[in-house]
This record gives C-alpha cells, structure tokens and sequence, in this order.
C-alpha cells in the first residue's frame, strides 16, 4: 500500500507539472482528460436504446458532424501554426505543421463527402464502381479503406505513448524548445488512448465487423479528432501567451524611455 501511495503521489506531482508546462492549471488538465472519457461513455450508454444508438452514429449525424468540426479547427489552428513558426526560427516545425494541417484540411473535407451530400451532386461513375459508400470520396475506396484503421492506430498510439515517454525520461534529457510542438499534454492521454485502445481490442480481441462494435469506431475517430484539435489550440495559445511575455517588458521599456 504505501508503495501504490507514492505512485499515486508521484502521478499527480507529474501531471501537476505537465499542467504548469502548458500554462494551464491542473483543474483545466482533468477536464482535458475527463472530456473523451465522458463522451465515451455517453456514447455507450446510448446502446441500451437503439434507435438513439443508430441516429448518433450515422451519417450526417451529431457524431460526423463534431469530427468535422474537430478536424476542422485542428486545420485551421495546424495552418497558423505552419504561418507564424517561421518568425521564432522553426522553418522545419512549420514544415512539418503545413503537411500536417494539409492532411486534416483532406480528412475534414473526406468527412462530409467534400459537401456532396449537402448540395447534392451525383457520384462519377468510375468513383462509385470502386467506392463502397458510392461517394466522391478517397477513403472508402476499395485498397484504401482497409490502410485507415491502420493509420488511425499509429496516430493515436503517439498521441497516447508520447506524452508518458517524455513524462518518464524529462528529469534526464534537456527539454528541446520545439517539444511541446510534438508532444501533446498528459492530459490528451485519454483522448488518445481511447482510440489506441479500441483500435487494437478490433484488431486482437473482435475482428468481426458487428454494427454495433463497428461503428463505435465512430467516437474513437472524434476522440481522436478532439485530441488533435485541442493539443493545436493548445500550442496556438502558447504562442500568443509568449508574444504577450515578451510584447510586455518592451512596451514597459518604449514608455518609460
């Protein structure tokens, strides 16, 4: 028992750390946290009334329509990001974010059909031969779908893994100016961590393409979604809190001179 204490104390001393890393307080941490786990289950609990179940999860439905927007902001926060790190020296991050901004930008506009359901156009029929949704869309195509469960599972297994890696070797290694650019707060764990964890228990544990189970996979991808989302507002909001810092002490110095 006392060996469980000091872990429990030496987790929250950690995660109270990370917190102050980010500049947000350790109540503001939790709810990062607490926030997939809460839809998670709210999502499941929906199971025990299935008309619910199903309208939640169907296309064009709450869940489709909160991934978009989560990919949506992640994009638009990837792509400021990508503009202004060139000014503090990070010509290389800045690339990294534009290609990354660039895939969030595609998988925003894969998940509404690039707004063909909403006005209406019809499938080209080359595309709707080999896409299994019939849709104008890349990631339903037949060789490509079977690529995004895999793909997902790396995103999210980084998301989840990074965050505790860096937390175990930090007290060793001297921090990198760049790394909270890479690596998310402990408080996104769970919003990773949920889409690993459902990604592999398909994988390992329940192959079989069920409905129900199948498109659960839904709220993983907006777990996933949300993440990514959060941990590029994040870093938008570091680097506005860092200009001020600095915009500060010299505006003090212009007025008193």
């Amino acid at each position: 028992m006392p060996a469980i204490h000091r872990w429990r104390t030496k987790a929250v001393l950690v995660f109270a750390r990370d917190a102050r890393d980010w500049r947000i307080t350790r109540r503001q941490a939790l709810m990062l946290a607490l926030l997939p786990v809460g839809i998670a289950m709210a999502a499941a609990a929906t199971v025990l009334y299935p008309p619910l179940y199903i309208w939640l999860l169907a296309e064009d439905s709450l869940v489709e329509w909160l991934q978009f927007l989560s990919l949506l902001g992640a994009a638009i926060f990837l792509t400021f990001l990508a503009v202004r790190l060139p000014a503090s020296g990070q010509k290389g991050m800045a690339l990294v974010y534009g290609l990354v901004g660039a895939g969030a930008w595609f998988l925003a506009g894969e998940e509404i059909s690039w707004g063909q359901r909403i006005f209406g156009w019809q499938t080209p029929e080359s595309m709707e031969q080999i896409n299994r949704q019939g849709e104008t869309t890349l990631h339903n195509i037949r060789g490509v779908q079977e690529l995004v469960p895999a793909a997902m599972l790396l995103a999210s297994l980084y998301g989840a893994c990074a965050p505790l890696v860096w937390a175990a070797v930090r007290a060793r290694w001297k921090k990198a100016a760049f790394l909270h650019l890479l690596i998310p707060p402990l408080g996104l764990v769970p919003a990773f961590g949920l889409a690993a964890a459902y990604r592999l228990f398909r994988l390992l544990v329940w192959p079989a393409a069920d409905y129900g189970i199948s498109e659960y996979s839904e709220v993983m991808e907006l777990c996933l979604y949300l993440g990514l989302a959060l941990f590029c507002w994040l870093n938008v909001r570091r680097l506005f809190q860092h200009r001020a810092s600095v915009a500060g002490p010299r505006h003090r110095l212009a007025s008193t001179a």
